[in-house]
Protein backbone atom coordinates (compact mmCIF):
# COMPACT_ATOMS: atom_id res chain seq x y z
CA UNK A 1 0.00 0.00 0.00
CA UNK A 2 1.07 3.29 -0.84
CA UNK A 3 1.65 5.87 2.62
CA UNK A 4 -0.53 8.39 1.01
CA UNK A 5 -3.16 5.65 0.11
CA UNK A 6 -3.06 4.99 3.99
CA UNK A 7 -4.15 8.92 4.66
CA UNK A 8 -7.00 7.98 2.16
CA UNK A 9 -8.61 5.43 3.39
CA UNK A 10 -8.21 7.21 6.68
CA UNK A 11 -10.63 10.30 5.58
CA UNK A 12 -13.20 7.40 4.44
CA UNK A 13 -12.96 5.66 7.77
CA UNK A 14 -13.27 9.44 9.82
CA UNK A 15 -16.67 10.24 7.85
CA UNK A 16 -18.14 6.95 8.83
CA UNK A 17 -16.98 7.39 12.85
CA UNK A 18 -18.42 10.74 12.42
CA UNK A 19 -21.97 8.59 12.51
CA UNK A 20 -21.02 7.75 16.03
CA UNK A 21 -19.80 11.29 16.72
CA UNK A 22 -16.52 9.44 18.42
CA UNK A 23 -13.86 11.61 16.12
CA UNK A 24 -11.67 14.26 17.75
CA UNK A 25 -8.92 16.39 16.12
CA UNK A 26 -6.22 17.04 17.99
CA UNK A 27 -3.87 19.70 17.48
CA UNK A 28 -0.39 19.56 18.92
CA UNK A 29 1.11 17.08 21.59
CA UNK A 30 -2.14 16.28 23.51
CA UNK A 31 -2.07 12.23 24.79
CA UNK A 32 -4.22 10.17 22.39
CA UNK A 33 -3.85 7.23 24.73
CA UNK A 34 -6.01 9.04 27.29
CA UNK A 35 -8.52 10.46 24.82
CA UNK A 36 -8.98 6.56 23.10
CA UNK A 37 -8.95 5.20 26.77
CA UNK A 38 -12.78 6.68 26.05
CA UNK A 39 -13.03 4.72 23.54
CA UNK A 40 -12.90 7.90 21.39
CA UNK A 41 -10.75 8.47 18.15
CA UNK A 42 -8.47 10.94 18.28
CA UNK A 43 -6.76 12.03 14.81
CA UNK A 44 -3.89 14.65 14.62
CA UNK A 45 -5.32 16.34 11.80
CA UNK A 46 -2.95 19.84 11.23
CA UNK A 47 -2.77 21.17 7.96
CA UNK A 48 0.88 19.93 5.66
CA UNK A 49 -0.03 20.88 2.37
CA UNK A 50 0.89 24.46 0.23
CA UNK A 51 -1.51 24.87 -2.02
CA UNK A 52 -4.41 24.53 -0.11
CA UNK A 53 -3.86 28.23 1.17
CA UNK A 54 -3.96 29.36 -2.33
CA UNK A 55 -6.88 31.67 -2.78
CA UNK A 56 -7.26 31.69 1.29
CA UNK A 57 -7.23 35.12 2.53
CA UNK A 58 -5.74 35.05 6.36
CA UNK A 59 -2.20 33.72 5.73
CA UNK A 60 -0.74 35.67 8.78
CA UNK A 61 0.78 32.73 10.27
CA UNK A 62 3.32 30.36 10.11
CA UNK A 63 3.11 27.97 6.71
CA UNK A 64 1.45 24.94 8.89
CA UNK A 65 -1.09 26.91 11.10
CA UNK A 66 -1.57 28.74 7.52
CA UNK A 67 -2.55 25.48 5.84
CA UNK A 68 -4.94 24.09 8.64
CA UNK A 69 -6.61 26.83 8.65
CA UNK A 70 -7.22 27.17 5.25
CA UNK A 71 -8.61 23.03 5.42
CA UNK A 72 -10.74 24.32 8.18
CA UNK A 73 -12.31 27.24 6.75
CA UNK A 74 -12.40 25.79 3.35
CA UNK A 75 -14.03 22.29 4.39
CA UNK A 76 -11.17 20.37 2.48
CA UNK A 77 -10.20 17.87 5.54
CA UNK A 78 -12.38 14.92 6.61
CA UNK A 79 -10.64 14.42 9.17
CA UNK A 80 -11.45 17.99 10.62
CA UNK A 81 -15.30 18.03 9.08
CA UNK A 82 -15.72 14.69 10.69
CA UNK A 83 -14.37 15.75 14.70
CA UNK A 84 -16.85 16.66 17.22
CA UNK A 85 -14.27 18.68 18.87
CA UNK A 86 -11.02 19.98 18.92
CA UNK A 87 -8.47 19.32 21.75
CA UNK A 88 -5.38 21.89 21.68
CA UNK A 89 -2.42 22.00 23.78
CA UNK A 90 -0.45 25.32 25.11
CA UNK A 91 2.50 25.46 23.29
CA UNK A 92 1.18 28.14 20.33
CA UNK A 93 -1.07 30.83 21.83
CA UNK A 94 -2.02 31.72 18.19
CA UNK A 95 -3.20 28.31 17.60
CA UNK A 96 -5.59 28.10 20.39
CA UNK A 97 -7.34 31.87 19.94
CA UNK A 98 -7.25 31.33 16.42
CA UNK A 99 -9.09 28.36 16.15
CA UNK A 100 -11.45 29.13 18.66
CA UNK A 101 -12.33 32.10 15.82
CA UNK A 102 -12.45 30.29 13.39
CA UNK A 103 -14.78 27.10 14.49
CA UNK A 104 -17.88 26.46 15.86
CA UNK A 105 -17.06 23.39 17.77
CA UNK A 106 -15.79 23.10 21.03
CA UNK A 107 -12.36 23.65 21.46
CA UNK A 108 -10.46 22.30 24.70
CA UNK A 109 -7.16 23.55 25.67
CA UNK A 110 -4.83 21.12 27.39
CA UNK A 111 -2.44 23.02 29.65
CA UNK A 112 0.84 22.13 31.38
CA UNK A 113 -0.09 18.71 30.61
CA UNK A 114 -2.64 18.30 33.10
CA UNK A 115 -3.87 14.60 32.42
CA UNK A 116 -6.42 15.09 35.23
CA UNK A 117 -8.20 18.19 33.94
CA UNK A 118 -8.46 15.65 30.25
CA UNK A 119 -9.56 13.07 31.86
CA UNK A 120 -12.61 15.05 33.74
CA UNK A 121 -13.20 16.61 30.30
CA UNK A 122 -13.70 13.27 28.10
CA UNK A 123 -15.94 11.61 30.91
CA UNK A 124 -18.19 14.79 30.59
CA UNK A 125 -17.74 14.22 27.34
CA UNK A 126 -18.74 10.85 27.07
CA UNK A 127 -20.97 10.67 30.09
CA UNK A 128 -18.57 7.25 31.25
CA UNK A 129 -15.92 7.45 34.15
CA UNK A 130 -12.53 7.15 32.91
CA UNK A 131 -11.07 3.31 32.79
CA UNK A 132 -8.08 2.37 34.38
CA UNK A 133 -7.68 -0.50 32.66
CA UNK A 134 -8.20 0.36 29.39
CA UNK A 135 -5.80 3.17 29.78
CA UNK A 136 -3.25 1.14 30.28
CA UNK A 137 -3.72 -1.50 27.96
CA UNK A 138 -3.26 1.38 25.78
CA UNK A 139 0.03 3.47 26.87
CA UNK A 140 1.97 -0.19 26.85
CA UNK A 141 0.64 -0.36 23.29
CA UNK A 142 2.03 2.97 22.57
CA UNK A 143 5.06 2.34 24.52
CA UNK A 144 5.54 -0.39 21.96
CA UNK A 145 4.57 1.45 19.04
CA UNK A 146 7.57 4.36 20.41
CA UNK A 147 10.15 1.00 20.78
CA UNK A 148 9.44 -0.18 17.32
CA UNK A 149 9.85 3.61 15.72
CA UNK A 150 13.15 3.37 17.33
CA UNK A 151 14.89 0.40 15.60
CA UNK A 152 13.41 1.55 12.60
CA UNK A 153 15.21 4.66 12.98
CA UNK A 154 18.82 2.86 13.53
CA UNK A 155 18.31 0.79 9.61
CA UNK A 156 20.06 1.46 7.04
CA UNK A 157 16.75 3.09 5.36
CA UNK A 158 16.31 6.36 3.52
CA UNK A 159 15.18 9.20 6.03
CA UNK A 160 12.54 10.26 4.41
CA UNK A 161 11.08 6.54 4.12
CA UNK A 162 11.60 6.19 7.58
CA UNK A 163 9.66 9.48 8.45
CA UNK A 164 6.63 8.41 5.99
CA UNK A 165 6.25 5.01 7.83
CA UNK A 166 6.49 7.21 11.34
CA UNK A 167 4.19 9.87 9.91
CA UNK A 168 1.28 8.00 8.02
CA UNK A 169 1.07 5.14 10.25
CA UNK A 170 -0.45 7.47 12.60
CA UNK A 171 -3.30 7.15 10.16
CA UNK A 172 -4.13 3.49 10.69
CA UNK A 173 -6.28 3.73 13.32
CA UNK A 174 -6.07 0.16 14.49
CA UNK A 175 -3.71 0.75 16.93
CA UNK A 176 -2.61 -3.32 16.62
CA UNK A 177 -2.23 -2.95 13.08
CA UNK A 178 -0.41 -0.13 12.90
CA UNK A 179 2.56 -1.68 15.22
CA UNK A 180 2.13 -4.19 12.90
CA UNK A 181 2.78 -1.85 9.69
CA UNK A 182 5.29 0.22 11.80
CA UNK A 183 7.23 -3.54 12.94
CA UNK A 184 6.89 -4.42 8.67
CA UNK A 185 9.88 -1.73 7.88
CA UNK A 186 12.42 -3.04 10.48
CA UNK A 187 15.11 -4.76 9.37
CA UNK A 188 18.86 -6.21 10.62
CA UNK A 189 20.90 -2.92 8.90
CA UNK A 190 22.28 -0.24 11.09
CA UNK A 191 23.48 3.04 10.25
CA UNK A 192 24.08 5.74 12.49
CA UNK A 193 22.33 9.36 11.16
CA UNK A 194 22.78 12.68 11.83
CA UNK A 195 19.18 14.29 13.94
CA UNK A 196 17.41 17.37 13.27
CA UNK A 197 14.84 18.22 16.37
CA UNK A 198 11.52 19.61 13.90
CA UNK A 199 8.31 20.84 14.99
CA UNK A 200 6.42 19.24 12.74
CA UNK A 201 8.34 17.34 10.24
CA UNK A 202 4.90 16.88 7.32
CA UNK A 203 4.98 19.02 4.66
CA UNK A 204 8.84 19.61 4.49
CA UNK A 205 10.38 16.00 5.46
CA UNK A 206 11.55 15.90 1.79
CA UNK A 207 13.56 18.74 2.08
CA UNK A 208 15.42 17.80 5.78
CA UNK A 209 18.54 15.85 5.19
CA UNK A 210 18.86 14.71 8.11
CA UNK A 211 16.21 12.31 10.52
CA UNK A 212 13.60 13.73 11.82
CA UNK A 213 12.69 13.91 15.39
CA UNK A 214 10.01 15.37 16.73
CA UNK A 215 7.85 15.76 19.85
CA UNK A 216 9.68 18.28 21.56
CA UNK A 217 7.95 21.14 20.14
CA UNK A 218 3.95 21.47 18.95
CA UNK A 219 3.66 18.97 16.82
CA UNK A 220 4.68 15.39 17.01
CA UNK A 221 5.33 12.47 19.19
CA UNK A 222 8.14 11.82 21.44
CA UNK A 223 9.35 8.29 20.09
CA UNK A 224 11.95 6.49 22.25
CA UNK A 225 11.85 3.53 24.81
CA UNK A 226 10.14 4.38 27.86
CA UNK A 227 10.55 2.70 31.44
CA UNK A 228 7.86 4.72 32.68
CA UNK A 229 3.97 3.53 32.43
CA UNK A 230 0.66 4.88 33.19
CA UNK A 231 -0.06 8.50 34.09
CA UNK A 232 4.23 8.70 34.44
CA UNK A 233 4.33 7.80 30.73
CA UNK A 234 2.07 10.82 29.91
CA UNK A 235 3.99 13.19 31.96
CA UNK A 236 7.42 11.81 30.37
CA UNK A 237 5.75 11.76 27.04
CA UNK A 238 4.12 14.83 26.88
CA UNK A 239 6.09 17.41 29.25
CA UNK A 240 7.75 20.48 27.89
CA UNK A 241 11.36 20.52 26.82
CA UNK A 242 13.70 23.71 27.31
CA UNK A 243 15.06 23.00 23.43
CA UNK A 244 15.51 24.83 20.77
CA UNK A 245 14.41 23.37 17.26
CA UNK A 246 17.55 22.86 14.60
CA UNK A 247 14.87 23.96 12.05
CA UNK A 248 11.71 26.24 12.21
CA UNK A 249 8.31 26.44 9.94
CA UNK A 250 8.51 29.35 7.95
CA UNK A 251 6.76 32.41 9.94
CA UNK A 252 6.65 30.87 13.23
CA UNK A 253 6.07 33.35 16.36
CA UNK A 254 7.56 30.92 19.11
CA UNK A 255 11.07 31.12 17.88
CA UNK A 256 13.71 33.33 15.66
CA UNK A 257 16.76 31.02 14.60
CA UNK A 258 18.01 32.57 11.75
CA UNK A 259 19.04 31.21 8.55
CA UNK A 260 16.44 27.97 9.88
CA UNK A 261 13.35 28.42 8.41
CA UNK A 262 11.70 25.81 5.79
CA UNK A 263 9.01 26.36 3.64
CA UNK A 264 6.12 24.04 3.36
Amino acid sequence: MEYLDIRKNAYIEALTLSETEKVISLWGRVPWEIVESFGYKGIYSYGIDRHVTEGYDDNNYCDMLNSSFAYLELGKCPFMFSSKFFIVDDSCKIRYEKLKEKTDKEVYLYKDNDYKSLIKFMEEKSKEPFNMDKFVDIVEKSKQISTAIGKLRQCDIDVKRIYEVEYFSKFIFDVDERLSFIRGHIDESFREKKVAKIQAGAGIYKKVLQLINEGYFCEGELHKDYESSGFEFIEEKYGKFDLKPDYIIRGCNQFDIENRSIEY
